[in-house]
């Protein structure tokens, strides 16, 4: 059982760094586009943010626990109180504001005059700091679960 909650746990992660890796590289690519098709970009970053990176955190989240659970019964090692520790902050970051940031960003349209809503800045600006935050916290929780060991 151990093997299938550590696929899932694998899983959740990749999904929620690649569809963060995504979602990074449209918005760089995106940020000199025409509005409309700005516009369709972040509606699609929006579905990959609803569909790859709130599920892929909490997957990574609920696995987490599964798996340390025989580790509560001893010493934690140092390790592994990082990787959840970083994890948990990365995860509550993606979930609470990346996600829903991301779905607000895909609702939005375009103005009569085709532009982009004067909201659609500080979404953006606030999208990218928290996102950065939140995959800076995965990695390194990454890291601590790995080269920590």
């Amino acid at each position: 059982m151990r093997g299938v909650w550590l696929f899932l746990h694998f899983m959740g992660f990749a999904a929620w760094l690649g569809g963060g890796l995504a979602m990074m590289l449209a918005g760089i690519t995106a940020k000199h586009f025409p509005p409309e098709e700005r516009h369709a970009v972040y509606r699609a970053t929006s579905v990959v943010a609803r569909n790859l990176i709130g599920p892929g955190a909490l997957l990574v989240l609920v696995s987490g626990f599964v798996l340390s659970l025989p580790f509560f019964s001893g010493a934690v090692p140092g390790w592994l109180l990082a990787m959840q520790g970083l994890g948990l902050v990365g995860a509550i970051i993606a979930i609470g504001i990346v996600t829903p940031t991301a779905a607000r960003m895909g609702r939005l349209e375009l103005d009569p005059r085709g532009e982009l809503p004067e909201s659609f800045a500080g979404l953006r600006k606030r999208q990218a700091i928290f996102a950065t935050v939140a995959g800076v916290f995965a990695l390194l929780a990454l890291l601590a679960g790995t080269v920590m060991r």
